[in-house]
């Protein structure tokens, strides 16, 4: 296989596992993964605070603006969650889409 078909197998390969918000035209494939990143380290950072419970959480990047969801023990709980997640690099703003757990 000659180096011109091989790059065109892996950007290929590369486009597909960036899924289809790339060919729908809403991310750049550079966009998708500056949003995974930080989706990760997002997550990572949750993981490393003791005091959130990073399971109870999930993370969605779109260009840099996060929204966090999940169910919070407590009110202080997401506002740790949030802090945590503003001082990841590349994070532009968070949206707090999370609900609390009830005592029922």
């Amino acid at each position: 296989m000659n180096t011109s078909v091989k790059w065109v197998a892996v950007t290929t390969v590369a486009l597909f596992a960036a899924g289809c918000s790339v060919f729908k035209g809403q991310k750049t494939a550079g966009q998708f993964v500056d949003d995974s990143t930080i989706a990760t380290r997002a997550k990572a950072a949750l993981v490393k605070d003791s005091t959130v419970s990073a399971t109870d959480f999930t993370i969605n990047v779109y260009k840099g603006e996060v929204t966090l969801t999940g169910v919070a023990k407590n009110e202080s709980e997401v506002n740790r969650a949030i802090d945590d997640i503003k001082r990841v690099d590349g994070v532009k703003s968070v949206k707090n889409s999370t609900r609390l757990a009830s005592a029922e």
